[in-house]
């Protein structure tokens, strides 16, 4: 599953890539490495308002509990939501209905499982100029909302296309990143459940991704260069005949 991911962009372009300003100016943490499991830094544009673009914390919260509690209860793990169980889920029914979201995004991590061991790709759009100057997407997601200005959002987890059933060889599941085509339709209102169905079974985008092995973070006890260039940077390979 998806559980960390890159957004290192300014503001103005990612305000650029959907022709939408920020909720407010100097909301924007640039990342190279965002662990899910803080709950913290990813940016939305959530079905609701969708003229601009919003924090979020990362973790879907139902609307009856305090996100504190529910962040802490280990029963849940919001962050990835399955689109084939996703519209009989107690959690997820309602926002795959109403409360739907693109999450940016310009690069995520999947583990490579090797025998025992398990090695984190660093992937991202392959028209890039580089995998330190990588070019925006969206991932598609839902969300719930405080009514207060905070929001809660989780993103969609599809079955892998070939070249990620290679990198995440274990689940063979990817997070679902939309082809620009499908991005407007994705937070507009009333869509019918087919609709919605059809957009995550058709929906990932048509451009290409590439994909190298990281260092493993999980290994690094007091690490602290999870914002640097050096999260990112190609090592060698666990798996010496794994080919992209």
């Amino acid at each position: 599953m998806c559980y960390q991911k890159s957004l290192y962009q300014s503001e103005a372009k990612i305000s650029k890539y959907m022709n939408r300003p920020p909720i407010e100016t100097d909301i924007l943490e640039p990342y190279n490495f965002n662990d899910g499991f803080t709950h913290s830094n990813i940016y939305i544009i959530p079905m609701d308002e969708p003229g601009h673009w919003y924090p979020a914390n990362w973790g879907l919260v139902p609307s009856y509990a305090n996100p504190d509690d529910f962040y802490k209860d280990r029963r849940y793990n919001t962050l990835n939501a399955r689109d084939d169980k996703i519209f009989n889920s107690r959690l997820y029914s309602k926002p795959i209905r109403e409360g739907r979201c693109l999450i940016f995004a310009d690069g995520f991590y999947e583990p490579h499982h090797v025998g025992k061991e398990s090695q984190p790709y660093f992937c991202y759009l392959q028209e890039s100029k580089n995998y330190k100057e990588r070019e925006i997407f969206t991932f598609a997601g839902i969300y719930t909302s405080d009514g207060e200005g905070s929001y809660y959002a989780s993103l969609i987890t599809v079955d892998a296309n070939p070249l990620f059933e290679k990198v995440h060889n274990k689940a063979k599941r990817m997070p679902l990143a939309l082809d620009r085509k499908f991005e407007e339709e994705w937070i507009t209102e009333g869509q019918s459940e087919s609709m919605i169905k059809d957009i995550m079974n058709e929906g990932f985008t048509t451009k290409s991704f590439t994909a190298h092995p990281v260092l493993n973070y999980r290994l690094k006890k007091n690490w602290d260069i999870k914002n640097t260039e050096k999260v990112i940077e190609p090592v060698e390979a666990l798996d010496t005949e794994m080919s992209l």
